[in-house]
């Protein structure tokens, strides 16, 4: 006892009289920014709380961004949202913090509707960030000029002199202009890290758990609090005449919109009324609200809390940056049809919130026949239940609260996605420039929906690692999905609907897969990547690249079907077990195909393990009977399993991989395609490493 004592005492010594130096960028946000010599923002304050509720000293030091840092004599040093690579995973662990971040393009051309408008287009990059490599590799088919630029607000200077067309970015930080923006889903969402030091151990098991355990509540008022200080700093003396007046906000009518304006035990809650709390304690004003009733003259108030941004646009109103995306889809009783156009409904019975965001699109494509006008959502939700309504409407997010909670989701279910989605901003009325400029600025910091912790998502009632609920969840979101792409593939002109499905598809996909495989989501998403490349690099058509780069995930969906043990087991497989695994070509094959994806990735799930010299299986094909796409992802799919580390295996490295594909050309694999993919072989390699 006296031995378990004296380690205890020396380890909470070792801690408590070592300093810990964590390096932040300073990005002049509130997340870390520098006042009078201080330290200030949302890290800070969670590094603080991190020392006072664990005694141990960390100590915030500003990170020079031009300095390289020397990770053999920073051994000591923590560093804060440093990307991971697997040769700083042989000196750091890393840990997950708050925050996606997710690669957009902005610009300012509201014309441009798709990345293919910036082909051999000017574009500014960020060198030396995750993006740079990434945007290079995985969007080289755009030939762009790759402009460099230093910073983000240099970036946008340079987009408004027309030196460059568009800026890639993260979305971790919000801008203070208004800036168009398509998301750029080749390139991965990356996640926000703590990097300890591999001689900190002891360390890294607190960290850790802190970030683990942190309540949504702790964190959303830290983040409050780091947002009304930054914005109090900057602002200074400036916006004083603002100070101590009373403005009036119009709110929402409907008070059921989880989590962006909800009622609870009688008090007004979500992310509509914390971010005006926020606005009005660091504008020093009093805001008075006003409900929406119809026929009322919306724009006599001063600020209309939740406008669409597509309208406010149409209008040339002054409207912030969006702070929240509704994402509309249809729902019905469990035991009627789908729907994927909202021409289908015909006759029938469509619920829909009076004056709610959705009307004029919902106008514009039924009749007024069909409307059965309801208070709110959960009115909705009783019409449908009764048959009292055949459809309804609502953000994605509040009706999925809502189902699970109330226990719906026996009755109710998804029945359609519309190709619309909704971001909602403030409106500033236009005789008020001072409060706009304000308000425009404060807006850039209001991006929690980017949270990898989500702070709002607080009551849905099932639990991530309940795993029959979430396969019994996964494989619906995988078979409504299957169903709406087939309906929507009837109608090829709903060109974009389409490939939006088939993306919902392929991400349901991951999300069973993962759930039988953990290290199978990462695989799938890299086999989209390389047998998009190595298509490119044998001289395919676009549609083709395009395709193959969508579907080639598809190839092992057949292993839904697989027993887990099986799929799991550490050992050798006998006869028979491999014999059942030989299977799940056929059987996602017949899941493909019923789904009416594409004849493409009928083939690739058929013919993935089909062998050059007549070996592999299903079917015995030879050489050329075997489909190209199935080819291609054959020997990437080979690639990518001899590098990855399974519960079975560890992992050959690039070199040793090579040499086993060189050795199957003419056996296994298609020699002709081998030869392309070893003059490209280092950039497979480089796949691999950044999407691991």
């Amino acid at each position: 006892m006296l031995k378990i004592l004296l380690f205890c005492f020396l380890l909470w010594s070792n801690l408590m009289g070592k300093d810990h130096v964590i390096l932040l960028e300073n990005e002049n946000s509130f997340f870390f920014y520098k006042e009078n010599n201080e330290y200030r923002g949302l890290y800070p304050k969670i590094f603080k709380d991190i020392s006072d509720k664990i005694n141990i000293n960390l100590k915030v030091k500003e990170l020079d961004t031009n300095l390289i840092l020397d990770m053999e004599k920073g051994k000591d040093i923590l560093i804060m949202d440093l990307i991971e690579t697997e040769e700083r995973r042989k000196k750091y662990y890393f840990i997950p913090t708050f925050f996606y971040l997710k690669a957009n393009m902005y610009f300012l051309n509201a014309e441009y509707i798709d990345v293919t408008n910036f082909y051999k287009k000017r574009v500014g990059v960020i060198r030396g960030t995750y993006i740079d490599k990434e945007f290079s590799e995985k969007y080289e088919f755009l030939n762009s000029e790759i402009i460099d630029v230093q910073t983000r607000e240099k970036a946008i200077q340079m987009l408004k002199s027309g030196i460059i067309d568009g800026f890639v970015a993260d979305n971790q930080y919000g801008f203070i202009d208004t800036l168009n923006k398509i998301e750029m889903n080749r390139i991965p969402t990356m996640v926000t890290t703590l990097a300890v030091p591999k001689s900190e151990k002891e360390l890294y098991d607190n960290l850790k758990k802190y970030f683990e355990n942190i309540s949504s509540d702790d964190l959303k008022n830290m983040i409050s609090e780091s947002r009304r200080e930054y914005y109090k700093d900057k602002f200074k003396d400036r916006y004083q005449s603002l100070r101590g007046r009373s403005l009036d906000v119009l709110y929402p009518g409907e008070k059921s919109n989880y989590p962006l304006y909800y009622s609870e035990e009688g008090k007004e809650k979500g992310i509509t009324v914390e971010y005006l709390s926020d606005v009005a304690d660091i504008l020093g004003i009093n805001l008075n609200k006003v409900t929406y009733t119809e026929g009322q003259d919306w724009k006599k108030n001063h600020i209309v809390a939740a406008a669409t941004v597509e309208t406010s646009s149409e209008r040339g109103d002054n409207y912030t940056n969006p702070y929240y995306t509704l994402t509309p889809v249809i729902f019905n009783r469990k035991e009627a049809g789908f729907i994927t156009n909202l021409i289908e409904v015909g006759k029938e019975r469509f619920a829909v919130v009076n004056n709610s965001y959705y009307m004029d699109y919902l106008r514009k494509n039924l009749k007024e026949e069909n409307f059965v006008y309801v208070e709110d959502i959960d009115e909705a939700i009783e019409k449908i239940r009764k048959n009292e309504a055949d459809y309804s409407i609502a953000d994605y997010k509040t009706l999925i609260n809502k189902l699970y909670n109330s226990g719906y989701d026996q009755e109710l279910k998804i029945a359609g996605i519309l190709d619309e989605k909704y971001n909602l901003s403030m409106v500033v009325r236009k005789d008020e420039e001072e409060l706009f400029e304000a308000l425009k600025e404060i807006s850039a910091s209001f991006l929690n929906e980017n949270m990898t912790k989500n702070i709002y998502w607080l009551k849905n009632s099932y639990e991530v690692n309940d795993h029959k609920r979430l396969v019994v969840v996964s494989l619906g979101l995988f078979l409504t999905s299957l169903v709406l792409m087939y309906r929507a593939k009837k109608g090829l002109s709903e060109k974009k609907k389409y490939q939006d499905l088939m993306m919902s598809l392929v991400s349901s996909l991951e999300a069973v897969n993962q759930f039988n495989d953990f290290e199978t989501g990462n695989h799938i998403k890299r086999l989209n990547m390389y047998s998009e490349l190595l298509a490119n690099k044998i001289g395919c058509s676009k549609k083709f690249c395009d395709e193959i780069g969508s579907v080639a995930s598809l190839h092992d969906v057949g292993k839904i079907g697989i027993d887990r043990s099986i799929l799991k087991k550490p050992g050798k497989l006998t006869e028979e077990e491999f014999e059942v695994i030989k299977a799940h070509p056929d059987i996602g094959y017949e899941i493909v195909r019923k789904s009416g994806v594409s004849k493409m990735a009928e083939n690739i799930a058929r013919y993935h393990h089909e062998k050059w010299n007549g070996t592999g299986y299903p079917k015995g094909l030879k050489g050329e009977e075997i489909p190209l796409e199935a080819r291609i992802v054959s020997i990437v799919d080979v690639y990518d399993a001899l590098r990855q580390k399974r519960v079975y295996k560890e992992g050959f490295d690039h070199k040793k991989t090579i040499e086993i594909i060189k050795e199957q050309s003419g056996k296994s694999f298609d020699p002709e395609l081998v030869n392309i993919f070893l003059e490209n072989e280092m950039k497979f390699e480089r796949l691999f490493n950044s999407n691991i």
